[in-house]
């Protein structure tokens, strides 16, 4: 069908961007050509021939060596791209498609595009997609790595104050970047949602890029024909800012742009040598890879052979599998962070990936931590981030201290023995205090039902966070159903008001306190109460072993909250050394960096909103009778012994009004 005018005016309107963006490379190499012919001597075809014939054979092999090692840190550079993309293709035939990619890429042009088809021919599975991705990313972060080497290159050899003071804000505006990129490592664009690599990825394409236009700037000095002065020291600067002028310029392999500037930088006199050196450096370094990369192309199968990164016996799966019978009790935090469980062969670990670290929370769920190190580190490699231990006990600091890694002391942990609990002696006078303060206050602490009386319970927290500013996060917990109700959760009533309360995680072999919440106007003694409430339970329970958490303990602890500590030790606890460890301490800092961020700035609650159907089908005779039930449970459970009680029992009645009163408020 003939296109009307008005769509063949659309449709030009629509091409003539296509037009400019294809043609302007090609205008500029012509531009450059043409000062280039201006202002330098060039060698004729002959003088040219001379020239090339001149250079020795140690010259040309030491250019290929220089060539070799340039395209190997290319592939190591798109290593770090497939992991930050969590391909799953790490391995020989991804880091060979990368160098063939960008053979191809740097002599053609149109990067983006002859890039993304390379990648794609040789590993099909990368998916077209996610081919133009990774090419993408290559290449931009390659453009900020080489500018970042240029600021440098500018600041150290800058002829002039200007030149230095240019690379000197360059190097602010790139520093800058990275923090803020670690800060906020996540850019939303409306829908859209762009990580950014971690520090580990960023520095590692620092690293390469290093190596890959230093061995590549050595290939060109090695070809300047005998008895050039230029030495290398500084045509490796010279290098540096012309490849990213030609760069910039989109011609294909720089032509044009990339003489010109580098005759612009280095000594006029050496025009006809710099010309010629050029020359050899294009068939070393563009014709010869991209006569490779070609026939890698055409013969895919001999060039992608593609190794697994997965490692033997490495399974993840997420919280729901998380069991009841395990070491730590505190690992259930990672229903609500995101974190998942790792098994390397029949050992465990919750692991919590965050974007610059894979940290392994407080020990090994089951099994030795020793034979975990290895895949911990192998899982944070694959991901560009740092592998961490944190709040991990004595016994796994020692192994990790014996495999080399580097332990720090960060935290002490207040235990307890619920069957062995008794609030006598001096060391307990304070809590005796609390706990006749609360009683005479009217405070009453049951465990709560299968049923929380959701509703009071997000007052007591909104009233909490109003006096306390927003909840830390990530290695503590949030108040939120879906969460509370893996818990074992314990009220502080006053009179038929909820005041407060605690909830605990839960094993078969311990607890361990999470959420505590309290009224501000909470009567003095109510936190006492409540755990006391919960080591009486523990014990009816036969739990071996209730922590109330832990609290900092080193060089900096002192200016954090001293009334935390005071308030564990008034339970004369035992109190046990955390620790964190890693492969080395560049790893820690990030690690430790990290997690400080989430915990103080926690990313959105991941735990699934809880169900509520089934407390809204029970009526409010139903929710009486279970609330009365699990008292009276609670109250036939207490020990018959003299100890003295944190609460006192009262009387039928007055039970059964709680009962009814959290029935009317669930």
């Amino acid at each position: 069908m003939p296109l009307t005018r008005l769509s063949r005016a659309r449709h030009a309107r629509w091409h003539v961007p296509q037009f400019i963006r294809f043609l302007l490379p090609l205008v500029v190499t012509i531009a450059c050509l043409d000062i280039l012919q201006r202002t330098v001597a060039l060698p004729d075809l002959a003088e040219l021939g001379a020239t090339l014939g001149a250079l020795s054979l140690h010259q040309w092999l030491g250019a290929l060596i220089a060539t070799a090692i340039s395209f190997w840190a290319l592939g190591r550079y798109d290593s770090v791209a497939h992991r930050h993309l969590q391909t799953g293709l790490d391995g020989r035939g991804a880091r060979r498609a990368g160098m063939a990619a960008i053979a191809l890429s740097q002599t053609i042009g149109f990067g983006l595009i002859t890039g993304a088809f390379a990648r794609w021919r040789l590993m099909p599975g990368l998916g077209p997609v996610t081919a133009t991705r990774l090419t993408a990313m290559v290449s931009v972060s390659f453009m900020l790595a080489l500018a970042a080497i240029c600021a440098t290159a500018l600041v150290m050899v800058g002829d002039t104050n200007q030149m230095r003071l240019i690379g000197t804000l360059m190097l602010v505006a790139l520093a800058t970047g990275l923090v803020l990129s670690a800060v906020f490592p996540v850019m939303r664009m409306g829908p859209v949602a762009l990580g950014w690599p971690s520090l580990t990825a960023q520095l590692a394409f620092s690293g390469w890029a290093l190596i890959d236009v230093t061995a590549a700037g050595t290939a060109l000095w090695l070809l300047l024909p005998a008895g050039s002065e230029i030495a290398l020291t500084a045509l490796l600067p010279a290098y540096f800012i012309a490849l990213g002028v030609a760069l910039l310029s989109s011609a294909p392999g720089g032509a044009g742009a990339f003489e010109l500037a580098l005759c612009a930088l280095l000594p006029t006199t050496a025009g006809a040598d710099i010309i010629a050196a050029i020359v050899a450096f294009r068939l070393i370094y563009y014709a010869l890879p991209a006569c490779v990369a070609g026939a890698s192309l055409l013969f895919p199968q001999a060039f992608s052979k593609e190794g697994s990164i997965d490692e033997l016996g490495h399974d993840i799966r997420d919280a729901a599998h998380l069991p009841h019978h395990r070491t730590c009790a505190e690992t259930q935090v990672i229903a609500q962070n995101g974190g998942r469980i790792h098994a390397f062969g029949l050992n465990q670990l919750a692991v919590l990936d965050t974007t610059q670290a894979s940290i392994a929370l407080f020990g090994p769920i089951s099994g030795r931590i020793s034979e975990t190190l290895d895949g911990l580190r192998h899982h944070a490699r694959s991901r560009n981030s740092a592998a961490c231990l944190y709040k991990c006990e004595a016994v796994c600091a020692q192994a990790a201290r014996k495999a080399g890694w580097r332990v720090l002391r960060i935290a002490s942990e207040a235990v307890l023995s619920p069957n062995r609990f008794q609030d006598q002696g001096p060391r307990l006078r304070q809590l005796r205090r609390k706990l006749r303060q609360a009683e005479k206050a009217g405070v009453v602490v049951l465990p709560a039902s299968d049923a929380l009386p959701l509703e009071q319970m997000s007052h007591v927290d909104a009233a909490w966070r109003a006096r306390h500013g927003r909840a830390k996060g990530t290695t503590m917990g949030r108040f939120e159903p879906g969460y509370l109700q893996r818990q074992e959760v314990f009220l502080a009533w006053q009179d038929d008001e909820i005041v407060g309360f605690m909830s605990f995680h839960a094993a078969a072999e311990e607890w361990c306190l999470d959420l505590v919440r309290l009224r501000p106007d909470a009567p003095d003694g109510t936190g006492h109460a409540l755990i006391r409430a919960a080591l009486t339970d523990a014990a009816a329970r036969a739990i071996p072993r209730l922590s109330l958490a832990a609290v900092p303990d080193h060089l900096m602890a002192r200016h954090f909250d001293k009334g935390l500590r005071r308030f564990k030790e008034s339970f004369a606890p035992t109190w046990e050394p955390r620790y964190a460890a890693a492969p080395n301490w560049t790893q820690m800092a990030l690690a430790l960096a990290d997690l400080i961020r989430l915990v103080h700035w926690p990313e959105p609650i991941q735990t699934p909103p809880a169900s509520t159907s089934q407390q809204q089908a029970l009526s409010q005779e139903d929710l009486a009778d279970m609330t009365w039930e699990a008292a009276a449970a609670y109250v036939a459970n207490l020990p018959s012994s003299g100890v003295e009680q944190t609460i006192s029992q009262p009387p039928h009645n007055e039970l059964e009004e709680n009962a009814f009163a959290l029935s009317r408020r669930a």
